[in-house]
């Protein structure tokens, strides 16, 4: 038995993928099919990299800092030395 798949997407984007995909051979609905297939069969593409809880905790976490920055901010590399304390931290990584 088959089923009917129906997706929405802006007309452009259908369009540039459409040109793109018929350039190797393939319509829309081929594509469609051999990417659900490979999922069905082999599970989630590792490549397409989804982040996983801990990564996608982290880049909302930076995400967040950047648009209410808690850190301070410098505009020379002095400033960031006093900041930051350059000699102690030179000092612990040495060697």
């Amino acid at each position: 038995m088959e089923a009917k798949v129906d997706s929405r997407v802006p007309a452009e984007v259908k369009e540039k993928a459409s040109k793109e995909l018929a350039a190797h051979g393939l319509s829309i609905s081929s594509f469609i099919r051999m990417t659900l297939s490979s999922i069905a069969k082999d599970g989630f593409l590792k490549y397409w990299g989804i982040p996983n809880v801990e990564t996608m905790a982290s880049i909302e976490e930076a995400v967040e800092d950047m648009n209410n920055p808690k850190l301070k901010s410098t505009s020379s590399f002095e400033e960031l030395e006093n900041l930051v304390n350059y000699k102690t931290i030179t000092e612990k990584f040495k060697d």
